[in-house]
């Protein structure tokens, strides 16, 4: 199991020392999950936090006696056995005892009832980049309206450095997908930072790819000629391959027929493209804002990294939130001491 691995023991180790991750005198609210999501309380632990709260539940990943089996002998590799308390309902009591709540998978909906038994120097540290916030995720105005502070993790600061791991995700994805690479042509579909990040990985690799917002105008035409279409809009809400679309499953397949669809994120017709032939990987319908995979598809490295991170904005935020009473002064204060810590 993975959690034997000296080179996990180690990497952990590392990466609280990089970020100087301090959470003594703190209490941190946030999930026992399974694979390589079981590291985040087990780092929060290490970083010496008064009390490490993990909130846990059912999933299609594990069962609940799984979570608490790999959580437990995670933390009994570092003699921290008794350290993380871990807890199978998710109660108001979890969300008021905490000084910083982790936006993360057991812990949420982080919503009104749950903002209002928070603490009001309370912090909670998305782990995940400003823009990539789903609303129904936090309840940001009344997280406002108590001057409770909500940060993202600014990914591609050179201190954190994580959303460059999407560029080999997204080349992990095409190789699961049955797509050599080499001597293919890739077209990218994509808007936002997911895509900038993905062409650029690709381009230094040697790849013949080309970049496009939509299927519409230049996309269209550059469909004939390519091998795949790599998905990856992640705030798209419409179709981007299917009904109202910027193409139909029926007309790319048309188009281009043999083309293979990569679905990194973003909503696309599975069941229209599959119908007409055309291969989609993974296969999976996916709803807006949602990755196909996240970054623990490639290893335990970018999960340790980015939530150590988010750790790290929370330690800092709720030090300094303690000590402001202005949540706009305490704010500016945050993006002083940790220069990778966003504003929602």
């Amino acid at each position: 199991m993975f959690v034997k691995d000296r080179c996990l023991s180690k990497l952990i180790r590392e990466t609280i020392a990089s970020l100087g991750l301090d959470l003594s005198g703190l209490t941190v609210l946030t999930e026992a999950a399974s694979g390589p999501y079981a590291v985040t309380p087990v780092i929060a632990a290490l970083a010496h936090a008064e009390r490490v709260i993990a909130a846990t539940g059912e999933s299609r990943y594990a069962s609940v006696d799984g979570v608490l089996s790999q959580t437990r002998e995670l933390a009994s590799v570092f003699g921290l056995t008794d350290a993380i308390e871990i807890h199978t309902e998710r109660t108001l009591d979890l969300f008021s005892r905490a000084d910083i709540v982790t936006n993360l998978g057991f812990v949420r909906p982080i919503d009104r009832e749950a903002v209002q038994a928070m603490k009001p120097t309370a912090v909670v540290p998305l782990m995940c980049e400003a823009w990539e916030f789903r609303p129904g995720d936090v309840d940001i105005a009344a997280c406002r309206k108590k001057g409770i502070l909500v940060l993202g993790t600014d990914e591609h600061h050179p201190t954190v450095d994580v959303f460059s791991y999407n560029g080999w995700l997204a080349m992990k994805m095409l190789f699961d997908a049955g797509i050599e690479i080499h001597k293919s042509k890739i077209l990218i579909v994509s808007r936002d930072k997911f895509g900038e990040t993905i062409d650029h990985g690709l381009r230094r690799a040697g790849v013949d790819v080309r970049l496009c917002p939509d299927l519409r105008g230049h996309g269209r035409t550059d469909l004939a000629s390519a091998d795949a279409v790599l998905v990856c809009d992640y705030g798209r809400e419409d179709y981007v391959v299917g009904p109202d679309g910027d193409v139909t499953a029926e007309e790319l397949a048309a188009m281009a027929p043999g083309i293979r669809i990569v679905d990194f994120a973003g909503p696309v017709d599975v069941t229209g493209l599959q119908a007409n032939g055309i291969s989609v990987y993974p296969g999976d319908t996916l709803p807006p804002h949602r990755m196909a995979r996240t970054l623990a598809w490639l290893g335990l490295r970018p999960v340790v990294e980015l939530h150590a991170a988010g750790l790290k904005i929370g330690e800092v935020a709720s030090r300094i939130r303690k000590s402001v009473a202005n949540p706009v002064e305490a704010q500016a204060a945050i993006r002083q001491s940790c220069p990778f810590a966003q504003a929602i």
